[in-house]
């Protein structure tokens, strides 16, 4: 069981040892949602939410979004902690997880949420940011994260592993380089929505880019 005293680090195994039950509590879903997709074109490109409790009493979000070519899927698990905020992760088995702060996401909440309650944003949160591109920069330990209204600030957690993300900044707020780096994240998380499409060729900058952290089944 997740608890507020877990580390990011240890917040995301935690949540790993849920995957198995979750993929298999996920297959009639995943089907049923495949199936719709194929007769009714009014549901692709859409976020569909399934919610999951799991046996060790972790809490769900189980994004969806079905496209002509593929099914896209973003598990993401949340938490309350001490002062009653939430906290949450998008888990990645086997490549790249986040973890998103309690900062972070009360910076996104107030700029761009004004649903009632915070699992209410939190769930608007999860359906807007389903697709991540993602820069490194070794030289300053800096990990940046591009989202549908800005970019998210982290760091390492555990390299090449799990991100924690701790600050959100919006669009208006850009210098121009960071807008620059702004047009490369959002191309990123547009070829994940388009798979198959041609890929943008590589950019020449001072950031290492990493594009992991999709998860597709």
């Amino acid at each position: 069981m997740i608890v507020h005293t877990m580390s990011p680090a240890q917040v995301v195994a935690e949540a790993i040892t849920d995957l198995p039950a979750l993929w298999n509590k996920m297959k009639g879903p995943i089907a049923r949602l495949q199936r719709l997709s194929k007769v009714d074109h009014r549901v692709r490109d859409k976020e569909h939410v399934e919610v999951y409790r799991s046996h060790g009493d972790n809490n769900w979000l189980v994004v969806m979004r079905p496209t002509k070519k593929v099914l896209s899927v973003a598990p993401f698990v949340w938490y309350w902690c001490a002062d009653r905020k939430i906290r949450a992760a998008r888990i990645c088995d086997d490549g790249l997880s986040f973890h998103f702060s309690a900062h972070l996401l009360d910076q996104y909440f107030a700029r761009f949420n004004k649903l009632e309650g915070q699992l209410e944003r939190f769930k608007e949160f999860a359906k807007e940011n389903i697709d991540l591109g993602i820069e490194s920069c070794d030289a300053i330990g800096e990990i940046r994260c591009g989202v549908r209204h800005g970019y998210l600030t982290g760091r390492w957690e555990v390299k090449d592993k799990v991100v924690q993300l701790t600050t959100f900044v919006d669009h208006g707020k850009l210098f121009p380089d960071q807008i620059e780096q702004m047009e490369r994240l959002d191309q990123q998380r547009y070829e994940q929505a388009h798979p198959g499409r041609r890929r943008t060729p590589g950019y020449k900058h001072p950031w290492n880019k990493d594009s992991r952290g999709g998860a597709r089944r």
